[in-house]
């Protein structure tokens, strides 16, 4: 060992403030280790978390509120898309006004512009002698939603009377709730409507 590591060490051993006492027993050593465990058993204490019962409770009413509003969108969500009930009026099939001779008048705009009610409209599926017309498009007058309507006999006399098709489109005019014939209302074709068209302009 080297001469200055020796110094030191010396100038340690007399620092040391211990160095006059006896060493200790074992005997002591192990009342005491068993002293300092024993301390340590006692002061130490479980913690065991408790369950967060608040955030239970706060979501239960928010659950019965989103339960809530799911069970009133059941019920108004059909009401809302299917939107208001259609209006409906009944108006009574053409009644054979033409000639006496059983021939119309020719059909001309006057005609067709004199009408109370006057509009289009595509017949529905319907039962029975009653036909159904769904307006698409409104010409004159105050006309419902759909028009009821007893269904025509084209074999009239004086070729009045106007057979109603399923699905098919027509242009129909009205006087006083009664609907006219005479070619006033008939098939949407070109040719009628053309004359509608001039009736009622823009």
């Amino acid at each position: 060992m080297h001469d200055d590591d020796r110094a030191l060490r010396d100038q340690l051993r007399a620092a040391d403030p211990a160095r006059a006492l006896l060493p200790a027993s074992p005997t002591w050593l192990d009342h005491r280790m068993e002293q300092i465990m024993t301390n340590q058993s006692s002061t130490t204490t479980t913690v065991t978390p408790e369950a967060p019962r608040g955030t239970f409770r706060r979501w239960m009413p928010m659950v019965g509120v989103a339960a809530g509003i799911a069970i009133a969108a059941a019920i108004v969500a059909p009401l809302v898309l299917r939107g208001p009930e259609p209006t409906v009026e009944a108006l009574q099939p053409p009644m054979g006004e033409g000639l006496a001779s059983g021939s119309c008048l020719a059909l001309v705009p006057a005609t067709v512009a004199a009408q109370e009610q006057a509009f289009a409209a595509t017949v529905l599926p319907t039962q029975g002698d009653t036909v159904m017309l769904e307006v698409t498009e409104r010409f004159a007058g105050d006309v419902a939603d759909r028009v009821e309507v007893a269904q025509g006999d084209a074999m009239t006399a004086d070729s009045s009377g106007v057979p109603f098709e399923v699905g098919q489109s027509y242009l129909v005019g009205a006087v006083a709730g009664t609907i006219t014939g005479c070619g006033v209302t008939g098939a949407d074709s070109a040719e009628l409507r053309a004359v509608y068209d001039a009736a009622f302009p823009g």
